[in-house]
């Protein structure tokens, strides 16, 4: 009867010992699966994230982000903005074919005022009359006092240069030497009644 129940102890020892070393050898097994950083077993972690969470893949790299997004917690990042392009217009030539280019008043709206500076008598008038059948507003004939002039000088008023030059090529004068800005002081002109373009009048057309 003794025997029988020493057996039966040893038994039970050695099931023991083997739960213990099947238990130890479970657990090494674990630490080592948990420790191996080659270990590419992807652990559930939805219980941990909550229900509804979404956890990258083991192979899924995360989006970098650049700068600092103002949009809330949970809220996608604004698309970084894009300067527009510039469009440049080019420029417009307005002396090319079918531009109109800039032209002078037209002869009924342009006073005229000759001013003979020399001595020959009668000149100034000759002249306005001229200008009469060229339809130009024309004011009293009058004389220009001082030296005589050789040759005769056109002047404008601010605005009227286009007038001017145009007069100029009516008496084939040069519209670049002999027209010039009416000057400050008029005094050397008797009744000058302020025209649009005054003609002092010289030698080179009184005679």
């Amino acid at each position: 009867m003794n025997s029988q129940a020493g057996e039966s102890n040893s038994g039970a020892a050695v099931r023991g010992l083997l739960l213990v070393l099947v238990a130890v050898v479970v657990g090494v097994l674990l630490l080592r699966s948990v420790d191996d950083p080659d270990d590419t077993t992807v652990t559930d972690t939805t219980s941990a994230a909550g229900p509804g969470a979404t956890v990258p893949s083991a192979t899924e790299a995360p989006t970098p982000t650049t700068g600092v997004s103002d949009a809330g917690a949970g809220d996608p990042a604004p698309a970084p903005s894009v300067a527009p392009a510039i469009t440049v217009e080019p420029a417009t030539d307005t002396t090319s074919a079918g531009a109109e280019p800039f032209q002078p008043r037209s002869a009924s709206e342009v006073s005229v005022q000759v001013a003979n500076s020399t001595a020959v008598r009668g000149a100034a008038g000759r002249l306005t009359d001229r200008f009469k059948t060229l339809s130009y507003i024309t004011n009293t004939p009058t004389n220009y006092a001082g030296t005589p002039l050789d040759s005769t000088v056109i002047y404008y008023k601010p605005g009227a240069l286009l007038e001017a030059r145009a007069i100029a090529g009516v008496l084939e004068l040069d519209p670049d030497d002999d027209v010039r800005q009416m000057p400050a002081d008029t005094s050397a002109v008797q009744d000058f009644e302020s025209p649009d373009v005054l003609v002092a009048l010289g030698n080179d057309i009184a005679e």
